[in-house]
């Protein structure tokens, strides 16, 4: 039996900051999984969780990030195959990065940050049809996978468009939070309509797998 998704959030958890400096791809990041489980006849959910631990550089892509998560949200018997997974995916790099960039920008580095990622599924029992239905969900499973996940990229025309070159000013230094490399004063770089700085390549393979900013989900137009 396979649960949907009905509600999900991430968040960080308290970190000790270390002021000497740490490449970000060094970084760790503990992620756990909360699964509550709602039933019609229980009153209140009953909880499962995984606890996964992967480098920063792991959220650079959904594809890589869902490697690590899928096989886990299975053993807890968590459909990985809708669209609300999609937004788990965004959620936790989002989380990830965004928290980084914020840690970094104020000059602190940690070896570890510690994740949560809490959802709630509901707990239905299949009937006739939906038993029926099982081959069809799994071919589907398999074609969402092979349509990046179901995720979404920006338009080529809006990437053209809203995401400028600029040169990085003293003051607005510091790492791209796609490839965790440096963004030196001086260097042109790629700014999305967020503010946020990356290296062009970068940026420009991101929104072709999504349309959000991978730190702040900004959202660019899609088809």
């Amino acid at each position: 039996m396979e649960y949907r998704i009905v509600w999900h959030q991430s968040h960080p958890l308290q970190f000790t900051p270390h002021h000497r400096q740490i490449p970000p791809s060094s970084i760790h990041i503990v992620l756990t999984l909360n699964v509550g489980y709602i039933a019609a006849a229980a009153a209140d959910p009953f909880f499962s969780q995984r606890t996964l631990c992967f480098r920063l550089n792991i959220l650079q892509s959904p594809r890589h990030i869902n490697e690590v998560l899928a096989p886990k949200l299975a053993e807890l018997g968590v459909d990985t195959s809708s669209a609300d997974y999609e937004g788990v995916l965004q959620d936790i790099i989002q989380c990830g990065l965004g928290t980084v960039r914020g840690m970094l920008d104020r000059g602190y580095y940690c070896l570890s940050l510690q994740l949560h990622s809490d959802m709630l599924v509901a707990m239905e029992p299949m009937t006739d049809q939906e038993t029926l239905m099982t081959r069809a969900l799994a071919e589907s499973r398999m074609e969402f996978e092979n349509n990046n996940y179901g995720m979404v990229g920006a338009t080529g025309s809006s990437v053209k468009k809203m995401v400028r070159r600029v040169k990085v000013e003293d003051g607005e230094e510091g790492d791209c939070m796609v490839c965790l490399e440096e963004l030196g004063v001086g260097f042109e770089a790629s700014q999305m309509p967020c503010s946020h700085l990356f290296h062009g390549g970068c940026i420009e393979r991101w929104l072709k797998q999504s349309h959000y900013c991978p730190i702040c989900r900004f959202e660019m137009p899609t088809d």
